[in-house]
């Protein structure tokens, strides 16, 4: 079983490291996570690649989700990640996009999303998020795992297709936005 929280130290591909300290993240978190998402949103070039959330959308995921935070030194946000468990069989449950019955809603999880603040990339996060989002969903007896990702947002897909996440369809979600469907059976 997974115990959070914990700190880990993480390498990047210049051979620095840096610990940061995983936790779940809570409502009280709702002016940590839209500030971060407004650096990345502002940090990005093609604003496709990301759904943003309003304030009452992100206070909504944070309150009825799986919600985890990276901290660096000092308490600075350096990611953010939700899994939307299995036991959520609504229309949050990205089973939905693949017209799944109630009984395969309540085997799937969904990875939502995951942020890394831009001066923490290259540590590994996202691919550290993923994993600890895989093992709390098979922990709550999920079978299968979905992820949407943007085709234009290689870094996301890359880090999924390393953890046998596959490809499965690609639709239009999120208000017509393109998306990856990605599935990996658990």
């Amino acid at each position: 079983m997974l115990k959070l929280p914990f700190d880990i130290q993480l390498l990047n591909g210049h051979g620095e490291t840096r610990v940061f300290h995983i936790r779940e993240a809570v409502p009280g978190d709702i002016d940590k996570v839209i500030a971060l998402q407004d650096v990345i949103v502002d940090a990005l070039e093609n604003k496709d690649v990301y759904a943003t959330y309003t304030d009452e959308e992100a206070l909504e995921v944070l309150t009825n989700n799986c919600c985890f935070m990276a901290e660096a030194e000092g308490g600075n946000v350096a990611g953010y990640s939700v899994l939307i468990p299995n036991t959520r069989t609504d229309e949050e449950n990205y089973g939905h996009y693949l017209e799944y019955d109630s009984e395969q809603l309540a085997k799937t999880a969904s990875l939502d999303l995951t942020m890394v603040a831009p001066e923490y990339r290259g540590y590994g996060l996202q691919r550290l998020f993923t994993k600890i989002r895989i093992a709390y969903a098979i922990e709550q007896g999920a079978t299968e795992a979905l992820a949407s990702v943007s085709p234009e947002n290689p870094y996301s897909y890359r880090n999924l297709e390393a953890l046998n996440m596959s490809r499965h369809r690609r639709m239009k979600l999120y208000g017509g936005k393109d998306r990856f469907i990605f599935r990996k059976e658990l």
